[in-house]
């Protein structure tokens, strides 16, 4: 070889390059490790016996319950799913994501980079199911808070069969939940299983059927509000949210829900379609609340004016075959939705099961709108 290319093996230069070249081989094989080696039923199972006192005390410091801790532990041994390394070197382009405007890949892509994870409250080394999400949603400078008693109470609840990416699942009733999940789509969900557990994907089964969901994100279907197969006779109902407030907003004056996405309320679509004559549906406004309700009552309608609500005049009429629900949040503080109107059944049936108040049958619509 010639003299000027050879080089000395031992020059310190070369000695220093060689050990950072075998120590970040190391170090990525070490994190490969972490994200695909999950622990098996057995030793999640001896973990759990052998720190059983200390778990407990962990989770009741927490505020969580003795029920809620038993609840914890009875939880069924759940087998990763996926492959957990390909979800890791996805979610080294989350950047991108969080730069985008679609804030539920931003939240599913954000929680992705905790894969592996153990469980446990030692953050962010180790995450806790209610502390996954806080860190997931920091993505979309969204604060949450920590324990799913808390977090069950934001958004606004959803149906299991009409999930979001980024929308939270829980288990068991509404007050004593003792485990939170991320919806991924595709009918799974990422979270923080149990102590012994590392983060991980599981799809949703009947075995392990979570309660109810809450939906935190805006809901905007990312279509403009427009009364497009609008027909003769017919007024679409416009429905809005506003996550900010947590509140939904109906309305059939196309330009009024036009002027509300403007400035920032989500908007889901039509809610259904009314007839343009029939019965009338009033309008009421709470100045203190910021909240509408609407009813078909003259009677209501006047009694809460005299109580110091503004009487906004007539919305649209009722007509047709299909009921709308009317529901009542006894729980509502503040600017809290207290009512919400509803054609779905299953939507109604869920917010009664999670503590609303069914008020019957508000009105009658004609149809559903398909937009």
């Amino acid at each position: 070889m010639n003299k000027k290319y050879q080089v000395n093996l031992l020059h310190p230069l070369v000695v220093f390059l060689f050990f950072m070249s075998f120590l970040f081989l190391f170090v990525s094989s070490s994190v490969h490790a972490d994200l695909t080696n999950y622990p098996t039923e057995q030793e999640v199972k001896q973990y759990q016996k052998d720190n059983y006192q200390r778990i407990k005390e962990e989770i009741l410091n927490q505020g969580y319950s003795e029920e809620q801790f038993k609840a914890m532990m009875n939880m069924p041994y759940l087998q990763p799913e996926e492959d957990v390394s390909q979800f890791y070197k996805d979610s080294q382009n989350s950047s991108r994501v969080k730069r985008s405007t679609n804030l539920q890949e931003a939240v599913v892509n954000e929680a992705k980079k905790y894969l592996g994870r153990p469980y446990g409250l030692d953050e962010p080394r180790e995450l806790t199911c209610d502390r996954l999400v806080l860190y997931a949603y920091k993505a979309t400078n969204i604060d949450v808070p920590r324990l799913t008693t808390n977090q069950e109470k934001l958004g606004v609840e959803v149906s299991l069969n009409n999930l979001q990416k980024g929308d939270l699942i829980f288990w068991r009733d509404n007050g004593v939940t003792y485990h939170v999940a991320i919806y991924v789509g595709d009918n799974q969900y990422i979270h923080a299983p149990d102590y012994g557990q590392n983060v991980q994907i599981n799809s949703i089964n009947p075995y392990f059927k979570p309660s109810f969901a809450r939906r935190i994100l805006p809901t905007d279907n990312g279509k403009e509000p427009n009364n497009n197969g609008q027909k003769t006779g017919e007024q679409y109902i416009h429905r809005l949210y506003n996550m900010n407030e947590g509140q939904h907003h109906y309305t059939g004056a196309l330009f009024e829900a036009q002027s509300l996405k403007k400035v920032g309320w989500s908007y889901e679509g039509v809610g259904w379609v009314a007839p343009t004559t029939g019965s009338n549906v009033y309008r009421v406004y709470n100045p203190n609340s910021g909240e509408h309700l609407y009813t078909s009552s003259a009677f209501e309608k006047d009694s809460i004016v005299k109580a110091g609500w503004k009487y906004e005049g007539v919305s649209w009429h009722s007509g047709g075959k299909l009921p709308v629900y009317r529901l009542f949040n006894p729980k509502a503080t503040g600017k809290q939705e207290s009512h919400h109107y509803t054609l779905n059944t299953y939507e109604r049936d869920n917010l009664v099961r999670s503590g609303w108040k069914s008020d019957g049958v508000a009105w009658n619509a004609l149809r559903y709108a398909q937009n």
